[in-house]
């Protein structure tokens, strides 16, 4: 007889995705140029910049374990913020004129109560391990750049793919500590933007949507970022990860349906 805790949703709303979108093109439409510009001699030398992340994520959806078992999962941001629990993402790029490549490197590893109202577990003080690892490989072309000379504005089509490690855990006094381990592989399609709002501060912006090994995920990022430097810049923004991954029937079944979300800081180094 399978259990079911709560019901998992019939998938997240995605209107913030297409909000951001919407923002970003009226953000662009100011900053960017109305004809793409060509790219100048110093394009001709490859371009490349170091960015390590602090993510400081909560977390909200439902695992399974054992197949059967639909557990609830919540940590909010308050709360992550209190315990320290913070994740923490590697990015390094380059570009020779319009084309570049990225890779990302992520790793989350948050506990999070059940909600006590739950049934079964809740009174019984279950909490949830998750941990989260991801590795991202992207190419980008820069299909439009200009904006201020000493601030230059960029929008780039990014296309790749996004590896997923997931691990659920639930612990307790009473129980047996059951897990559920998934790996899957999504192709993904993006945009992103820069756009100035001065000499040394810019906005900065990622929609991305992937499948094909999950059902359906979806990220946006926006971040403010200053230049303290030619070499060096200053970021803090906010990122939502939205994973829905539903495999399986039965005692087969597997789900891993989170939202991580809350704001991150950065630093970049490029030459």
């Amino acid at each position: 007889m399978e259990t079911t805790l709560r019901p998992t949703p019939a998938g997240r709303n995605v209107r913030p995705l297409a909000r951001l979108l919407a923002g970003c093109a009226l953000i662009l439409s100011a900053a960017l140029p109305a004809s793409a510009q060509t790219p100048s001699a110093t394009e001709e030398d490859w371009h490349f910049a170091l960015i390590p992340y602090f993510w400081f994520a909560g977390i909200d959806g439902t695992v399974t374990v054992k197949g059967r078992i639909e557990v609830p999962v919540e940590k909010s941001f308050s709360d992550v913020i209190s315990d320290f629990d913070i994740g923490f993402l590697g990015h390094f790029e380059g570009r020779k004129r319009r084309l570049g490549f990225a890779v990302d490197v992520l790793y989350l590893n948050l506990g999070a109560p059940v909600p006590a109202g739950t049934p079964v577990l809740g009174p019984l003080g279950v909490s949830a391990d998750i941990r989260q690892l991801m590795t991202e490989g992207i190419g980008f072309y820069r299909v439009a750049n200009g904006g201020r000379p000493d601030n230059p504005s960029h929008l780039d089509l990014l296309v790749g793919a996004r590896y997923s490690e997931t691990r659920a855990r639930l612990e307790d006094d009473v129980l047996a500590t059951a897990s559920q381990d998934l790996h899957w592989v999504d192709a993904l399609v993006g945009v992103r933007f820069r756009a100035p709002l001065g000499s040394r501060v810019s906005l900065i912006g990622r929609g991305d949507v992937a499948g094909f090994g999950s059902k359906f995920t979806w990220n946006v990022e926006g971040d403010l970022a200053i230049n303290l430097s030619e070499r060096w810049a200053l970021g803090a923004g906010w990122r939502h990860l939205d994973i829905d991954y539903d495999k399986g029937e039965g005692s087969d079944r597997k789900v891993f349906d989170i939202a991580f979300d809350g704001p991150r800081t950065w630093v970049a180094y490029s030459w």
